[in-house]
């Protein structure tokens, strides 16, 4: 009798063992699935803020164009402000290859800086240094740049600038259009953010200011 009830609690004990076995084996897979799911939230997290950040710099470049647009034409003659195709004048660009031949196709200056690298090596440099933030986390890896392309703003799809008024004595009124790209990358470098903001002007050939 004595014989048969070690035996009994032998046996017990080692059911004991492999109840906790499983058990602890299916917390230590709950802990894992947890633990991947948190690294993925995190992951999530740091491209959205690259993501944000990327997005801040182009936006940035973007105003930076917009206001040195704003400068040239108040300090200028605007009538005088175009876009060229290697960006001869204050490195504003043509939309097409040829400004005078709507055949020749877009300017391949413009159409490569619009691509999602940093090949081209055109634009113009943001004035203010992303990339010495005090906290590492809001850095840029590169300044953000931008590129101002003179567009067609007659129906033609010519890039010469609309006129109305008249010539021969009188003011020549012109509209120019004018399409502002902003590109930045994030601090880590993989994301890249391309912005645009359309900017249009009325100028006059006698300015009265």
């Amino acid at each position: 009798m004595k014989n048969q009830s070690i035996q009994t609690l032998r046996h017990q004990q080692g059911a004991a063992l492999a109840v906790g076995l499983i058990l602890l084996l299916i917390i230590t897979l709950m802990g894992y699935a947890g633990m991947k799911g948190t690294m993925l939230q995190e992951k999530m997290a740091a491209g959205l803020h690259n993501r944000s950040l990327a997005q801040s710099g182009a936006n940035s470049a973007v105003r930076a164009g917009e206001e040195f647009l704003y400068n040239l034409v108040e300090q200028t003659n605007g009538v005088d402000v175009r876009g060229t195709p290697n960006g001869a004048f204050h490195n504003l660009y043509s939309q097409l290859q040829d400004p005078e031949n709507p055949a020749s196709g877009f300017n391949t200056i413009v159409t490569d800086f619009k691509q999602r690298n940093w090949t081209s090596g055109k634009g113009t440099v943001h004035s203010h240094d992303f990339t010495s933030a005090s906290y590492d986390s809001s850095k840029l890896n590169r300044q953000p740049f931008y590129i101002v392309e003179e567009i067609a703003a007659t129906s033609t799809g010519a890039v010469n600038s609309q006129e109305f008024g008249t010539r021969g004595g009188s003011d020549i009124n012109e509209q120019k259009a004018f399409l502002i790209t902003g590109k930045s990358d994030s601090g880590d470098g993989k994301t890249i953010v391309l912005n645009q903001s359309m900017y249009t002007v009325v100028v006059s050939s006698s300015p009265t200011n």
